[in-house]
Parts: structure tokens; C-alpha cells; sequence
């Protein structure tokens, strides 16, 4: 069935003739909770690299508190991806996580010739192309979004399988520190439902230009909404 769907979104979707980010891009956010600073994140293509004998992209991710917040609840995270070259699925996941006293450390690695994703201790049957939250964005910016068009992945990171569903449902202008962007929303969602448990919502804007640039993003919890917005390119 997910190869099915697969096939109709090669139909539905279509690429874009040249990617729009290359080697050396990185994006800064500003990051807020309920409309107060209280850190910032990156995210940084780093270059091309091989993993098993396959051409990925490296891309490394960066979350942490500032001043009076980090001083409330520490944030240090760090988050390292391989994305495949040609069609921008996960090929390694390696994740730093330290949030208040919360700490964690994962290592995923996808072999897709024996069908396994493989962690430090258990190898799990897979029968997808992972995409965790950042292959996607960049899988996104490689493609033309089509509104109401419900697009389907997959991502296991070293818990469980996760199933979910993108749709762009709209578009908005969006401002930031680097001026207006007009942008597609991306809603990602599960089984119809909200993609976070406790009534958590997420939502993606992506600008509407040669760039296809992660704008905004945007979760909403029970306890308030959390909201990155981009704020450098360099």
C-alpha cells in the first residue's frame, strides 16, 4: 500500500529541476514561547559525505536556551542527519538531547538493502524510506506543494515507527527579521488527528519562492506555543 501511494504522489508531486539550498547553508531561528525569547536553533548543511557506500547530505541541527530561560530549564540539543542525495530519505539519525534534567543520546542507522534499522542495542524490520522532521524539510524545499494533497511518510527514531501525514492547507504572508515571505502552510497530522499527543498541533510555513525556506514553525501545547521563526541565512 505505501509503495502504491508512493507511485500516485510521483504524479501528484513534482520536483524541482535544481534544489534550492546548497553546501554551507545555515539557517538561524529565533526561538519563543508564548511571545517571550527564550533561545535559538540552527540548522546547517554541512556538506556531502558517504555512508555505506552511498552519497548523503550531512546536516546538523542546534537547540539551546539563553540567558534567563536557560538559567529556568537548560536546553542542549544537537541533532546530526544523513539525508540520501537523490531523494532526501533519513539514512542515519544521531540525536544529543539534554533538556532540563532530561538527558538522551540516540544513533540510528537505516540499511535499506537488508530492510533494518539498526540502534546500539536491537535492529528493528523496516519496509519504508525514513523521514524524520528535518529530511523532510528539505525533502519539502525539493518539491512543488500542491494544496490539499495529503502526502505520506514514515520515521522510526529508535522508539517506535511513526506514521504520519503532510498537507499544505493554505498560504499566508509571514514577516521576519529578514522582511515578508509569502508561504505555503504545511500541517502535519496523524490518522487525521493531531500530530502530538496531548492535543499538541504543528504547523510548517515554507515561503513560496525559488528558496522554499523553512520561514516559520510553529507547535502548539496544552501548556502554550512554542514558535521558531528565521531570522538569518548565511
Amino acid at each position: 500500500m505505501k509503495y502504491f501511494l508512493s507511485f500516485i504522489l510521483f504524479f501528484t508531486i513534482s520536483k524541482c529541476q535544481e534544489i534550492p539550498f546548497k553546501v554551507g547553508e545555515l539557517l538561524k531561528y529565533s526561538a519563543q514561547f508564548e511571545l517571550i525569547p527564550v533561545g535559538e536553533a540552527e540548522l546547517f548543511f554541512t556538506g556531502s559525505e558517504k555512508f555505506n557506500d552511498v552519497d548523503v547530505y550531512h546536516v546538523s541541527w542546534k537547540a539551546y536556551t539563553k540567558g534567563l530561560a536557560r538559567t529556568i530549564f537548560k536546553i542542549q540539543d544537537k541533532i546530526d542527519i544523513w539525508i540520501d542525495k537523490k531523494d532526501f530519505f533519513t539514512h542515519r539519525l544521531k540525536k544529543d538531547i539534554n533538556e532540563g534534567t532530561y538527558s538522551k543520546k540516540v544513533d540510528v542507522k537505516f540499511d535499506y538493502v537488508n530492510s533494518i534499522a539498526i540502534t546500539e542495542t536491537k535492529e528493528v524490520p523496516i519496509d519504508f524510506k525514513a523521514r524524520d522532521p528535518f529530511s523532510m524539510f528539505y525533502y519539502l524545499r525539493t518539491i512543488t506543494l500542491e494544496e490539499n494533497v495529503v502526502m505520506n511518510f514514515s520515521a522510526y527514531e529508535g522508539k517506535r515507527i511513526i506514521d504520519y501525514n503532510l498537507q499544505m492547507t493554505g498560504s499566508e504572508m509571514i514577516t521576519s527579521p529578514l522582511g515578508q515571505f509569502k508561504c505555503k502552510i504545511i500541517k502535519p497530522f496523524r490518522d487525521g488527528k493531531n500530530l502530538f499527543k496531548n492535543s499538541g498541533d504543528m504547523r510548517i510555513w515554507i515561503s513560496d519562492d525559488k528558496q522554499r525556506l523553512p520561514v516559520k514553525i510553529q507547535i502548539k501545547m496544552k501548556v502554550g506555543t512554542m514558535t521558531l521563526l528565521l531570522k538569518e541565512i548565511n
